[in-house]
């Protein structure tokens, strides 16, 4: 009995780390698809550990409108990067978190973030 457990351990804990790097992989590969700009904002939030992470790329022109944008955001590893189209076009000035994500305080608080570091 001892040793099933083990074994079904060792398989969920290789399982978590498969498809995390697959997760993470996913990530990158529209990070790096992101039209670059000048500037570059990165955000995410810390709002606990059993809490959904939001983590945000924003893509700055000179002028500091926004040219693209990537959103990642789930408790699970098959969470699936998105663009953030409200975002495309904005000045930095003009971006309101609580306009953009009304109802979603961890998204507020990556928005933030990434506002904030370009």
């Amino acid at each position: 009995m001892t040793t099933a457990l083990i074994t079904l351990a060792m398989i969920a804990w290789t399982l978590q780390i498969g498809l995390g790097w697959l997760q993470i992989r996913r990530f990158n590969h529209a990070f790096i698809a992101m039209e670059k700009g000048a500037y570059l904002g990165v955000g995410r939030n810390n709002d606990g550990r059993f809490k959904p992470r939001v983590l945000i790329a924003l893509s700055f022109d000179e002028d500091y409108n926004v040219i693209d944008s990537v959103l990642i955001r789930g408790l699970t590893v098959f969470s699936l990067p998105k663009k953030i189209n409200a975002l495309h076009g904005l000045n930095l000035a003009d971006i309101n978190p609580k306009i953009i994500f009304p109802n979603q305080l961890s998204c507020q608080h990556a928005l933030t973030v990434a506002l904030l570091t370009k």
